[in-house]
């Protein structure tokens, strides 16, 4: 619409100027309304320039060039052509819409509580595993995002790349041993008091988020998504730490590898923030461990995210 209108203004003050002067000129530049217009027309371009009489130098406020298949415009004040034009203004705010950029928010780091779940949401204390929830925790670093803008750059699909690490610290003095093939819970040796014991997943991170930008007057910081992130666990070790009771010695060892955890998770993922910051959680529907395999329990976790 810019471009209609700029041009039927050159057109309407090159016409004046001409019928005024008797010639005909192939550049003309007018002052109206305190406003330098220079309109030049060669073969096949019109470029039409405004500039503005009360700055010094001259700013220039509005440059176009017009062919017959192509178009450039560059405006920097609405208004200061001196006609007022009431539906004007909604144009340049419904451009500025269009053209602003969604920002995803994936890329960070994070860090939050890690827990257990079972299919009736009840955290804790499932299939025989008891958690140390003070200190079990997941970090994550995600480096690789991209939004895909679907309504009004407003809403849009995020997705990415990322990796955690997840560690379970678990309680009563027992650890987890793959025994026969099969993944269970067992008390710690006699005399033996674990300082800690503690499974650790690694996972490498797809997400797929649906992202909510609503705009309030000029601000767009605040954010809400939801969606699911796809995980693949490349590594499972489980570690223990204790006093030999026969020397004191402090012992730390890696007890086992592998403890049929699921090659691939999926996890339910809900975020809200504002800025570089957001507070998300998370709860997979499916078992950690493969099915028949281990205990039948499922990740929960809740933390807060500084994006990139």
């Amino acid at each position: 619409m810019k471009k209609y209108i700029a041009f039927v203004i050159g057109v309407i003050i090159a016409i004046f100027t001409t019928r005024a002067a008797e010639i005909t000129p192939k550049d003309t530049t007018i002052r109206f309304n305190r406003k330098v217009v220079q309109l030049e027309d060669s073969v096949g371009q019109i470029k039409v320039k405004v500039y503005d009489e009360n700055s010094e130098p001259f700013n220039k406020i509005y440059e176009g060039i017009f062919t017959d298949d192509k178009s450039y415009e560059k405006w920097t004040v609405a208004q200061d052509l001196g006609i007022q034009l009431p539906f004007l203004n909604k144009i340049q705010n419904n451009k500025k819409n269009k053209n602003y950029s969604m920002e995803p928010h994936w890329a960070g780091i994070g860090w939050g509580f890690a827990n257990i779940s079972d299919a009736e949401y009840n955290l804790n204390n499932i299939d025989g595993v008891t958690l140390k929830s003070e200190k079990s925790n997941e970090f994550y670093f995600n480096f690789i995002e991209k939004i895909l803008p679907i309504f009004r750059n407003n809403i849009g699909l995020t997705s990415g790349f990322g990796m955690s690490w997840h560690n379970y610290f678990l309680d009563r003095n027992k650890h987890l041993l793959e025994v026969d093939d099969l993944t269970g819970v067992y008390n710690a040796p006699t005399d033996v008091v674990y300082e800690y014991s503690r499974l650790r997943v690694f996972q490498l991170n797809v997400p797929l988020l649906l992202e909510w930008q609503p705009t309030f007057g000029r601000n767009r910081k605040f954010f809400i998504s939801a969606g699911v992130v796809a995980g693949v666990n490349t590594s499972a070790t489980y570690k223990v730490k204790y006093k030999n009771p026969d020397t004191g010695k402090t012992v730390t060892s890696v007890e086992s590898r592998g403890l049929n955890i699921a090659p691939l998770s999926l996890d339910y993922m809900a975020q809200i923030g504002y800025g570089s910051w957001s507070v998300y959680a998370k709860y997979s529907p499916f078992s950690m461990f493969q099915s028949e395999k281990g205990p039948d329990v499922r990740a929960v976790s809740m933390g807060a995210t500084l994006n990139f």
